[in-house]
């Protein structure tokens, strides 16, 4: 793949100290959803994060017919973090959507205008796209920082068998659309 953007740039953590908030990202796979919002979960437990903003498609094609966001909130409140530190966001079921939704709601709503740090909480080899996303539509005033879920494919273990080599192939291309579409790495 001829790529501006190298296998090993999709893993981005530079995420320390506090932030106002972390937005834990929702996936399909039952799995990746657990590893995401557990990461999330340790934020809040570690008193790193006062709240999680859960964002997931809201296609609600889970077989209970809950969203992703709502399956999040469930397990965050199993995990202690109680319901008035989470803010479900599930009306979209594009990424793209989602960010740009996300970004309106920051520049207006009263309790997201204050978040000056917020932290994005997925799967390590999803940062970098959810990063680029989210510094586009997101307001320049808060600072964007990315926490990976510690599971799953990272980028210690990425090259280590053909599935996981092709997850971050595929991130690779989704991120290379992104950039020719007018999106930015900065």
């Amino acid at each position: 793949m001829n790529s501006s953007v190298l296998p090993k740039d999709v893993f981005r953590n530079d995420f320390s100290g506090r932030a106002d908030a972390a937005c834990v990202i929702g996936a399909a796979d039952a799995e990746l959803l657990r590893q995401r919002i557990d990461a999330g979960i340790a934020l809040f437990r570690e008193q790193r994060v006062p709240r999680l903003l859960l964002l997931g498609d809201g296609r609600r094609k889970h077989a209970e017919g809950r969203s992703e966001a709502d399956r999040m909130r469930e397990s965050a409140v199993q995990g202690g973090v109680p319901e008035n530190c989470l803010q479900l966001f599930d009306e979209h079921d594009d990424l793209v959507a989602a960010a740009k939704d996300l970004g309106r709601r920051f520049k207006s709503e009263p309790g997201l205008k204050d978040v000056r740090r917020l932290v994005l909480v997925s799967s390590a080899w999803h940062l970098l796209r959810l990063f680029v996303l989210m510094r586009r539509h997101l307001p320049n005033s808060c600072a964007i920082f990315c926490c990976p879920a510690t599971q799953g494919i990272t980028a210690t273990n990425w090259q280590t068998s053909p599935q996981a080599r092709a997850v971050v192939d595929n991130e690779l291309r989704l991120i290379e659309k992104l950039l020719k579409t007018g999106y930015s790495l900065k």
